[in-house]
């Protein structure tokens, strides 16, 4: 009796193992047709999502954010999921999108982000570097966010990138860059209607809908 007891825990134990595992590569496998990113996964699923928008070098030892309820609250209302040591956040999908999206920011990244959300000037006075790379995928150049995705008729599948904004005295470097969100090449976006707003310069390192993978030298 004690010995099937036992035997019974364990296979539970086993499926339950299978099933987190199962769990787990959904937080970076294409997400299926049709489906769109949600807040609905446990803290184990968005720590191992998030921890996919970066180089290991980075994410090893980077904290992890959750995206606040309403964005607009800012992230100093996101629940922290994980202390990091080096400076670096990274944060899960941005909920009600086609494709992962998690993104992983330096410090002087995240003053940006923090402002452009809230509607406020950043006042960078340095460069700052962001990484997302699964890709992301966008509504256009200066659209309000819908509220329900599956009534967007266009989304713009931007591949995996890097974000760099530069400080305020010198964004006009920026000025004439590709705004153009099909067609592969750098581009530069504001992400904020704020006077002043300060840009970002996405650089893509792969196509729309590609993907990179690290690999040890042979």
């Amino acid at each position: 009796m004690v010995k099937s007891v036992l035997c019974a825990a364990l296979g539970v134990a086993a499926v339950s193992s299978i099933a987190l595992a199962a769990d787990l590569s959904s937080a970076t496998a294409p997400l299926p047709a049709g489906t769109f990113t949600t807040p609905a996964h446990s803290d184990e699923w968005k720590i191992a999502n998030a921890l996919s928008a970066g180089p290991a070098q980075i994410t090893a030892h980077a904290a992890v954010i959750d995206w606040p309820a309403n964005p607009e609250d800012g992230m100093s209302r996101g629940r922290m999921l994980r202390q990091g040591t080096n400076g670096w956040t990274c944060m899960p999908d941005v909920p009600g999108r086609p494709q992962h999206d998690p993104m992983c920011v330096d410090e002087t990244m995240m003053k940006w982000l923090e402002a452009t959300l809230v509607g406020k000037k950043p006042d960078i006075d340095r460069v700052g570097l962001a990484y997302m790379l699964m890709g992301e995928a966008r509504q256009g150049q200066g659209a309000t966010p819908a509220k329900d995705p599956s009534q967007v008729k266009e989304w713009f599948h931007v591949g995996p990138h890097v974000m760099v904004v530069l400080p305020d005295s010198a964004k006009d470097a920026l000025r004439g860059i590709n705004q153009d969100l099909a067609n592969n090449q750098p581009y530069t976006t504001l992400l904020s209607a704020a006077a002043g707003a300060t840009p970002l310069w996405v650089i893509p390192v792969a196509k729309g809908g590609d993907r990179i993978r690290e690999e040890p030298a042979e």
